[in-house]
């Protein structure tokens, strides 16, 4: 036998052991695949890891506690004798008081599921680790013989347990159905007709792995995997409780595109999302990176305990972190011990003790950028760019005062005079740090502006107000001050009652002009009538004396409101004319020292030094004291020196009004951020913030391996721990959630529950091999995504027979190729890619496409920042990607709730699926859909050909249909002739449906037609 015969010998072998193997597997009970699930379920609950509700002295989920003796002296299992096993007995017994489960669980074994029992005793009743716990090993893969399915190793385990089930895989699917389906795998959108008739030209062997490169080096790859995680994340653009108020997330979003695209491995990818502010010199990606930590619901509620609020926020971080990266069903632990997984009460809070001590508050305070947060890098760069300069300018103005030769002239030159001065408070934008309350609407010209760039418009019906308080600039309220603001009344909608009130503690503060029809204060007490309404079409200057709205000398006001009944305002600059801090010059630093020994309160501006020394007698003052006042009446009381000073002035603070205009105008992003010192963390009875019990340092569950003393105690050292090749569950929970997004469901169905509640992996030893081979691989997400998606399972016909359906419902040994329904970002994308109208722009701030009115106020306060939904306008906005629409936790969008898109509240690596009447509903009539039907009955006129059947061809095409459904093309035709001749009849109904155009009717047919291409199953399924 020559040396090429004997190793294909030694080769058949080997494949005729695997398959007897297989065969022997498929005889024998497996304890993990077959009898741990129905252990954990009818029988954990008395009898599993919790001991303070275990009942008999008995643990089934340790074989030392079954194989031994109970309570009762019975002995629950005796291997290989299930008929001396004490378990078979209670399970078939009929005395209700001895059944086990008992009758008031609810809960029952199958005659099947207790033959299986019986069998795994006669076996021997082996007990095994739960799968998900032991350290996964690559297997060699089984032979399999179907055509094609030669070529992966993924497809050999798939294709042996086919083999084992008795069943045949389908043949390829045709090239139309191949692109479309990978294309909306890898980038959520639908191929071009351009990109399926390259395709479908393309004959060389590697066409199908050339499109698979395409798209994942498309940018919207990464956008289109990134909603996967963001559902993960529990990213939203609210805070979730209460208000509801906006909150700056998007760059994180951003962060997660851009790691996708640049195919970040997943090990970084995972360290830099938990610990990224840990890490040495933490770049700005890194710190956006850990705004993951920061992701979860939040509140400023009043009444709201803050050590409470903190606990739900750092049992969200530990929950979230449990399922995402180990599949850990961690909640449970918060109150008990697990009831079905080795997790202990103090596992949970040794886990909580990491994420116990950020730098910031737990109190949301309903703002966009509650602390820890960083700024865009853009704001940052031209931060450090205005520093700069600022700096270089202070040394200007101290070399210039270092020039002055100066020489007192006497103190009897002077005679000071104190003249009051305008200061704007409101001006384009809100003071520094103001917390505003309501939509200000800032609009810029042809709109009516006063002064500056914008101006504040409302148009409103009855009574409505915005407000802010909480400035760390406030005014001064000094006696003869004068508070003004500018308003211009729109003529042709003009309010019935204008308003200003100002919170200096309190808003008992009002002045009003117009009628008394907001019912806000007491007439003459605290609110006060300045006059009829100002002239409209013009803008004009309304003033307050202080004294008027009683308030008090000393006064500091840091909130106003701006309230209006009926009508449409615009409102401008606004501020007070004061005497406060206005300064008289002077020529002698004598006089000038003597002058502000009387009267500090008038003039001396917020310089405690300077405040400090005039407060000393002449004599006490030292030689450091004379130079810093001598400096400081030089550069701002000096006459002679005032026009040079305070031009040097005039551009010092135009430089830093400037970094202050950018540092408040700038989009920010939460981050996370260590406290100084790490805060002790304690087992919480019941899980009660006010309950602490035993104290607890940072560790990781027991029964998993513990933390290597590389690993430091923190976020940092979590992430090491999760990512070390010893970790069990990290690889294989990641790997079967792309599993998922590629094949509709995953090998273990629970992506969320890897313990013994969840679902036994179909396939567990390629489960496992994934998992090596993805760490294996530098956890190299793209490289593994085109794993999947080049098997010649994924390639298969979805083609469903009655018979397989009823085997196979779920797919789940792919016997087929996966179809499902598009989720709810994929539909509406799909309409609007095939529309014409899908806007092609990576990131950016969250926008508001159309949605029915009133959502947002049904659940919504009226201080909210979002109790009012206003939609975005322009193409720019409203067209863009699902990815990017702005998510209100407390009420979700319904194009996106309909279709069983989370609300974001809470982690989800697994959404359901549903099919209801109301998705059909929402495809038909929801005015995006329509507007998308429309557009592309546009392209078909446009584009499609002269005859009706061209311009279908033409929308076959455009939605990746069959075009040799023949019975399919005569139905579209005659829907179109038959709205058309509808809409001929009835041209008002066509142009409510479409608007003013050249062929109104025919428009509209076309547009009935595409509705209802969008409506097909074909369309909105991805199969």
């Amino acid at each position: 036998m020559t040396s090429l015969q004997m190793r294909g010998a030694v080769l058949v072998a080997v494949a005729l052991c695997a398959q007897a193997a297989q065969a022997e597997d498929a005889s024998k009970v497996d304890f993990n695949r077959d009898i741990r699930h129905l252990l954990a379920d009818r029988c954990y609950a008395c009898h599993g890891p919790d001991e303070k509700h275990r009942e008999g002295g008995v643990r089934f989920d340790l074989a030392e506690s079954a194989l031994a003796k109970a309570d009762s002296g019975e002995t629950p299992i005796v291997p290989g004798k299930p008929d001396e096993s004490e378990l078979i007995a209670r399970l078939i017994s009929t005395d209700e008081d001895v059944r086990m489960p008992p009758p008031d669980s609810n809960k029952k074994l199958s005659a099947e599921e207790i033959e299986l029992f019986r069998k795994w005793i006669e076996q021997g009743a082996n007990f095994q680790t739960h799968w998900s716990f032991v350290v996964p090993e690559k297997k060699e893969a089984p032979s399999v013989d179907f055509p094609g399915w030669d070529k992966t190793e993924i497809d050999h385990f798939l294709g042996a347990r086919l083999k084992q089930e008795g069943l045949q895989p389908k043949t390829e699917a045709n090239k139309r159905t191949l692109i479309r389906r990978v294309t909306f795998t890898l980038t959520g959108l639908p191929p071009t007709p351009e990109e399926v008739e390259n395709f479908l030209k393309d004959d060389s062997a590697n066409a199908y792995e050339k499109v698979v490169d395409r798209l994942l080096a498309s940018p919207h790859y990464g956008e289109h995997m990134a909603r996967y995680w963001l559902d993960a994340a529990r990213y939203g653009d609210t805070h979730g409780l209460h208000l509801d108020n906006y909150r700056e997330m998007w760059m994180y979003r951003d962060w997660v595109i851009k790691a996708f695209n640049d195919n970040k491995p997943y090990d970084v990818f995972t360290t830099e999302q938990l610990a990224g502010d840990l890490l040495p010199n933490a770049s700005w990606d890194q710190q956006v990176a850990s705004g993951f930590n920061r992701c979860n619901v939040t509140t400023n509620e009043g009444g709201s305990i803050a050590a409470e609020v903190k606990m739900r926020n750092v049992n969200d971080r530990v929950v979230t972190t449990g399922t995402i990266f180990m599949g850990l069903t961690m909640e449970c632990t918060r109150c008990h011990d697990h009831k079905y997984d080795p997790l202990k009460q103090k596992d949970f809070y040794s886990m909580y003790a990491f994420f116990n001590s950020i730098d910031g508050g737990a109190m949301d305070g309903n703002s966009k950028n509650h602390p820890p947060f960083v700024y865009s890098k853009q704001a940052i760069d031209e931060m450090a760019e205005l520093d700069g300069k600022i700096r270089q300018k202070q040394e200007e103005i101290k070399t210039t005062l270092a020039k002055i030769e100066y020489q007192d002239p006497g103190p009897e030159v002077d005679h000071p005079e104190i003249k009051a001065e305008e200061v704007v408070w409101i001006e384009d934008s809100l003071p520094s740090k103001a917390s505003p309350s309501g939509d200000y609407n800032w609009v810029g010209k042809p709109e009516p502006v006063f002064s500056g760039e914008k101006s504040s418009k409302r148009t409103v019906t009855g009574n409505d107000q915005v407000f802010f308080t909480g400035s760390d600039q406030p005014l001064s309220v000094f006696k003869g001050d004068v508070l003004f603001g500018y308003v211009y009344l729109d003529p042709k909608n003009p309010p019935k009652e204008i308003m200003f009130q100002w919170n200096d503690g309190d808003w008992e503060q009002r002045a009003y002009w117009g009628q008394d029809l907001i019912p806000y204060g007491t007439n003459n007490q605290s609110k006060h009538r300045l006059g009829d309404l100002p002239e409209t079409g013009k803008w004009v200057r309304l003033e307050v004396p202080v004294e008027k709205v009683k308030l008090k000398e000393g006064a500091k006001i840091n909130g106003w409101a701006f309230t209006q009944f009926d009508g449409t305002v615009y409102w401008d600059k606004a501020g007070i004319v004061t005497k406060h801090g206005v300064q008289p010059q002077f020529k002698s630093l004598t006089a000038w020292s003597d002058f502000v020994a009387k009267h500090p309160e008038l003039i001396i501006p917020e310089n405690k030094q300077v405040a400090g020394i005039l407060k000393k007698p002449a004599d006490k003052r030292n030689e450091q004291d004379a130079q810093m006042l001598r400096d400081y009446f030089l550069e701002f009381v000096y006459t002679e020196s005032q026009e040079t000073m305070k031009k040097l002035r005039a551009d010092l603070k135009s430089m830093t009004d400037k970094r202050e205009s950018v540092k408040k105008d700038s989009p920010t992003t939460l981050v996370y951020k260590e406290a100084a010192k790490p805060v002790t963390a304690n087992i919480l009875e019941r899980g009660e913030y006010d309950h602490p019990g035993e104290e607890v340092t940072r560790q990781v569950p027991s029964f998993l391996p513990p933390m290597t003393e590389e690993m430091p105690k923190d976020r940092l050292g979590l992430a090491m721990w999760l990512l070390d090749p010893n970790h069990p569950l990290t690889a294989r929970v990641a790997v079967n959630r792309f599993w998922q997004q590629a094949f509709g469901v995953g090998l273990v169905k629970t992506s969320e529950d890897f313990g013994a509640q969840g679902s036994v992996p179909t396939h567990p030893q390629l489960l496992d091999n994934l998992a090596v081979e993805f760490r294996e691989s530098g956890w190299d997400m793209k490289a593994l995504m085109k794993r999947l998606v080049m098997t010649a399972a994924y390639r298969q016909s979805s083609d469903l027979s009655p018979e397989l359906a009823k085997r196979d419902p779920e797919n789940r040994l792919l016997a087929r190729g996966p179809r499902f329904r598009l989720d709810a970002e994929m539909l509406r994308d799909q309409a609007l890619a095939v529309g014409g109208l899908l806007v092609d722009e990576i990131g950016g701030p969250s926008v508001k496409p159309p949605q029915p009115d009133g959502l947002w106020k049904a659940v919504g306060y009226s201080g909210s920042n979002t109790v009012q939904f206003k939609p975005d306008q322009g193409h720019e906005k409203i067209h863009r990607r699902t990815l990017y629409t702005f998510i209100k936790r407390t009420a979700l969008a319904p194009q996106m709730s309909t279709f069983d898109a989370p609300d974001r509240e809470s982690c989800t690596v697994r959404r359901e699926r549903t099919n209801t009447p109301l998705q059909a509903l929402l495809l038909l009539n929801d005015p995006q859909y329509v507007e998308a039907a429309v557009s592309m009955a546009k392209r078909a006129m446009d584009e499609g050909g002269a005859d009706p059947l061209s311009k279908i061809d033409f929308l076959t095409a455009l939605a990746v249909l069959n075009p040799k459904n023949e019975v399919q093309r005569k139905e579209l035709e005659s829907l179109y002739y038959d709205s058309l001749s509808y809409f001929q009849q009835h041209p008002e109904d066509a142009g409510k449906l479409i608007g003013k155009d050249e062929t109104p009717a025919e428009l509209a047919a076309w547009a009935i037609v595409c509705n209802t291409i969008l409506n097909l199953d074909e369309v909105v399924t991805q199969r």
